[in-house]
C-alpha cells in the first residue's frame, strides 16, 4: 500500500467516525472560558507519606500545617497539589479563570463566592460536575515567590553542531522540579453528559475522540481550554469510559526528555522505603504527542511526567480515532498491566459487576469491545 493510499484510508476512517459520533466537539455559547488546571486536592490518611511521594516526584513542599500540606512547582501562579488529612480520595480539582468568570458562575449556579485562606488566597466558586467531582473555579490567587530552576545540562552536542567542549555531560540523579500541573483524566459513568457539561460551562474543546468499532459513542475525549488564537495544551482534562470510575491519572509538565529520564531513574532507585510502582514509560503518546512516564503513588493513584506536548488554537478541529492498545503510543514499551489496571483485577471486577446492572455507559458489549481492542 502506498503512502497516499494509507493517508486516504486514515482520512476515510476519520470521516466515518466523525459522522457516527453522538458527542459534539464544542459548545457555541459556553457560560465562561477557563484558562487551565490550577490544582488538585487529595485526601490521604497519612499526609506525610503522601507528601514524600510528591517531593520525590519533583514538587516542592511550600507549607506544612497540622492537617494540610501545600506543594508547588516552578510556576509562581499558585500551588498545584494540596494534601489534606482524611479518608483516601481525589476530592477536588481547581480550575482558573477571570474574576468575571467566577462571578458569572456564582450567579448562574446560585453559589457563593468564597475566599481561600492563605497561602493560596484568591476567590472561587464551587460546582459539582455530573460525576460528583468537586470543581473549584478560581481567580486572583496569591502569587508565590519565584524559585530558580535547576540547570541539569550543559550544551547539547548535536551531530552537526558541537557546542560542548572540554565539559563532560554528568547530570545529578535527583528530583527535578516540575513546571506545572498540566492535565487530569477521569473515568465517568455518563460520557456524553460529562463532556457537554464541561463544554457548556467552561468552554472546553475536544481535541481528540477515541471510539470503538461500530459504536457511535466515544469512550475517550481529550479536552483543551479555548484561548482563541493563543495555543493551548492538547488537553487539560480528559474523560473516558473505563471499568473503574474516578481519577485515572494526573500529569506534571517537565522541560525535556532527559528530565523525564532522570525522574524515572530517581523514582526507581531513590532511598525511599515506599518502593514506588512504575506505571508505564518512557514512551511517546500518539494523541497529544507527549513524551511520558507514569508512576503510582503509595495510595494507588497514577501520576505522569510529560514533556513536548502539542498545542492547539481554537481553529484546530477534533480528531476521530479508533481505540486500541497500540493507539496510545507511537514508541516505547508495550502498555503495562499496571497501567491498564490488570494488576488490580479484584477492584476492577468489583467495579464492573456493580456497574453493569445500572444505566451508565459501561455495557457488557462495550466492555468486551474494549478488552478486545486493548
Amino acid at each position: 500500500m502506498t503512502v497516499a493510499m494509507m493517508e486516504l484510508q486514515i482520512q476515510k476512517q476519520h470521516d466515518d467516525l466523525k459522522n457516527q459520533c453522538q458527542v459534539r466537539e464544542r459548545s457555541t455559547s459556553p457560560l465562561i472560558k477557563i484558562e487551565g488546571l490550577a490544582y488538585m486536592v487529595l485526601f490521604r490518611p497519612d499526609i506525610e507519606k503522601a507528601a514524600k511521594f510528591f517531593v520525590d516526584y519533583g514538587l516542592l513542599l511550600d507549607k506544612r500545617e497540622e492537617e494540610t500540606i501545600y506543594l508547588r512547582g516552578l510556576t509562581a501562579e499558585h500551588h498545584i497539589i494540596v494534601i489534606k488529612k482524611g479518608p483516601q480520595e481525589v476530592a477536588t480539582i481547581g480550575l482558573k479563570t477571570s474574576e468575571a468568570g467566577v462571578e458569572i458562575l456564582a450567579k448562574e449556579y446560585g453559589q457563593p463566592i468564597k475566599t481561600h485562606p492563605e497561602p493560596m488566597g484568591g476567590k472561587y466558586v464551587t460546582l459539582i460536575d455530573p460525576n460528583g467531582l468537586t470543581v473549584e473555579v478560581n481567580c486572583n490567587f496569591t502569587p508565590l515567590i519565584d524559585v530558580n530552576k535547576e540547570v541539569i545540562a550543559a550544551q547539547w552536542n548535536n551531530a552537526g553542531e558541537k557546542l560542548r567542549v572540554n565539559e563532560p555531560m554528568r547530570n545529578t540523579i535527583s528530583p527535578l522540579t516540575v513546571q506545572k500541573l498540566g492535565h487530569s483524566l477521569y473515568s465517568v459513568a455518563n460520557f456524553k453528559k460529562t463532556v457537554h457539561w464541561y463544554q457548556d460551562t467552561f468552554g472546553m474543546i475536544v481535541s481528540d475522540f477515541q471510539m470503538l468499532p461500530g459504536d457511535d459513542m466515544p469512550i475517550v475525549a481529550f479536552m483543551r481550554c479555548d484561548k482563541g488564537d493563543v495555543p493551548s495544551d492538547h488537553h487539560t482534562l480528559g474523560f473516558a469510559v473505563a471499568p473503574e470510575l474516578g481519577h485515572s491519572h494526573s500529569a506534571f509538565e517537565m522541560d525535556t526528555f532527559e528530565e523525564i529520564a532522570i525522574g524515572k531513574e530517581w523514582m526507581s532507585h531513590c532511598d525511599s522505603d515506599l518502593k514506588y510502582k512504575h506505571g508505564w514509560g518512557i514512551g511517546r503518546h500518539v494523541l497529544g504527542s507527549q513524551v511520558f512516564d507514569y508512576w503510582r503513588d503509595p495510595f494507588g493513584d497514577m501520576f505522569e511526567h510529560y514533556a513536548d506536548g502539542d498545542l492547539f488554537s481554537d481553529t484546530k478541529q477534533a480528531g476521530y480515532h479508533l481505540f486500541s492498545g497500540t493507539a496510545q503510543h507511537q514508541w516505547g514499551p508495550k502498555m503495562t498491566n499496571e497501567f491498564k489496571g490488570l494488576n488490580r483485577r479484584w477492584e476492577t471486577v468489583k467495579s464492573v459487576f456493580k456497574r453493569l446492572p445500572t444505566k451508565d455507559d459501561l455495557t457488557l458489549s462495550k466492555l468486551l469491545k474494549m478488552m478486545k481492542a486493548i
